[in-house]
């Protein structure tokens, strides 16, 4: 019996378990099974059961959301994502562009949403300016520029559904203000172009955003939770550490019925408190904190969703990574580390003002870098799924103390480069019991200075002082 006498239930049922190259070979054997596989229930299985449930960095939109052409495009780059992770080591596709005529890049992020179009630049001039680029070609798309402002900070909405995409904190010679902006076009078949959509008054700085909710926090321990569109908000009040006179937060996390506060060296867990108008704004006091001492980073990285948990958080633990600082003058390597915050499950052990994660975090593994040095670029992003990269400092050990570029130095120094690091810890995408570090990627040019990271996409951009941007596809 041959596949094509099959009726389409069975013939379904024989696709949902074969493999993605085995359905685009399958296809070019007829009319009927071409057709047959265009189907939109056809990539909908293989999604479900081959990416999803195998722990592949995919859209957090449902399988049916997506139209069948844009949904076997992303399923088919899901499959390739996972099988590149999985193997001993990955290959970068490099790219790259100038974004500036030599000033530096200041930041530098992918913007979800927009079918995952675009990216952005930060540089300055005279003045603060972002640039959005098209990823797919890597060409200039609009740029923005307020006439006689600085940016102090900027946040990029991780909602795919809002009609918001970043928030920028703007200090001219006279105010302070921090603006919401969407990407949209205002002249049909126009370029899109950044348009406010709202402002507020204040000197604290954007440090997160998701959906209408913005997170905004000051240098010492007060951070507000406010909503754009209701203008409704809460005060999250973390304790003050005398002994630091700058403790700047670096990273607000959404998570389970908590929000954390990332601060210079520590994690404060609130409860997720009820916005409202002023004045009745409450203030509100954390559940649970923690501290990993100095360190020269932190990240925390929200599970995926799940079809049975549509808030992708309930019952799942977070991750933390940590770059820890050691305090040897004359150590040579440094770790990166990663704790887990584990939920509480009963309900008898929680209230509504938590806890909903057990505190302390716990170390889960550590990787010992073997290079210590001075680095511009301090960013590391965790995904979802548990893949991680960083930068890596050049080594000064190789060249020793005297520079290259010395005159009168007669022997030549050996060079060294900073390298950006791309590793996989333990999960459904490394199976082993230790973190596994799949890519060290060189970099030849001039320092890096920001970096951001798509798991979904396996994509890594990073900007330079030299405003270049280089682009490192899997």
């Amino acid at each position: 019996m041959c596949l094509n006498s099959l009726d389409d239930d069975t013939l379904l049922a024989v696709f949902s378990v074969l493999t993605v190259p085995d359905v685009l070979n399958l296809r070019q054997t007829c009319r009927r099974l071409l057709v047959f596989s265009s189907q939109q229930i056809v990539w909908q299985n293989i999604g479900s059961s081959q990416i999803l449930q195998q722990g592949i960095p995919f859209s957090k939109k449902p399988l049916s959301g997506f139209s069948v052409r844009d949904l076997e495009d992303r399923v088919r780059r899901a499959y390739h994502l996972g099988k590149a992770w999985k193997a001993p080591s990955i290959t970068f596709r490099a790219s790259g562009f100038a974004a500036t005529r030599g000033g530096p890049i200041q930041d530098i992020h992918f913007i979800p949403g927009y079918d995952r179009r675009w990216l952005i630049t930060v540089s300055q001039g005279i003045w603060s300016m972002i640039t959005l680029w098209d990823r797919s070609n890597l060409t200039r798309v609009t740029s923005w520029s307020p006439q006689k402002a600085v940016f102090s900070a900027l946040a990029v909405n991780t909602s795919e559904d809002c009609e918001a995409a970043l928030a920028v904190s703007l200090h001219r010679y006279d105010s302070v203000v921090v603006e919401i902006l969407a990407i949209m076009s205002t002249v049909p078949d126009s370029p899109p172009g950044f348009e406010c959509i709202a402002r507020l008054n204040t000197l604290r700085q954007p440090i997160a955003m998701c959906g209408p909710l913005l997170a905004l926090a000051d240098d010492e321990a007060e951070t507000i939770i406010w909503n754009w569109k209701t203008q409704e908000y809460a005060v999250l009040q973390s304790p003050v550490e005398a002994d630091l006179w700058r403790n700047q937060c670096t990273q607000v996390v959404f998570a389970y019925k908590t929000i954390l506060v990332v601060r210079a060296r520590s994690v404060h867990a609130f409860a997720e408190p009820k916005l409202a108008p002023h004045p009745n704004a409450c203030v509100h006091h954390p559940y649970a904190q923690s501290t990993f001492g100095w360190v020269d980073g932190i990240f925390v990285s929200v599970p995926p969703s799940s079809p049975e948990d549509s808030t992708g958080m309930g019952g799942q633990p977070l991750s933390i990574l940590v770059r820890t600082k050691n305090d040897d003058p004359w150590s040579s390597t440094f770790k990166i580390q990663l704790w887990t915050l584990s939920p509480i499950t009963s309900s008898y052990e929680t209230t509504d003002d938590g806890p909903y994660y057990n505190f302390p975090p716990s170390m889960t593994t550590e990787i010992v870098t073997p290079r210590r040095g001075a680095l511009r670029c301090t960013d590391m992003v965790l995904g979802p799924y548990g893949t991680a990269v960083w930068v890596q400092p050049e080594d000064y050990s190789v060249a020793g103390l005297i520079s290259s570029n010395v005159h009168l130095q007669n022997m030549p120094v050996p060079q060294s480069h900073e390298t950006l690091v791309a590793a996989a810890f333990p999960g459904l995408l490394n199976t082993q019991d230790e973190p596994q570090v799949k890519s060290s990627w060189k970099n030849y040019g001039e320092n890096w200075t920001c970096l951001d990271y798509d798991e979904e996409r396996g994509c890594v951009a990073l900007g330079s002082t030299a405003g270049a941007v280089t682009i490192l596809d899997i």
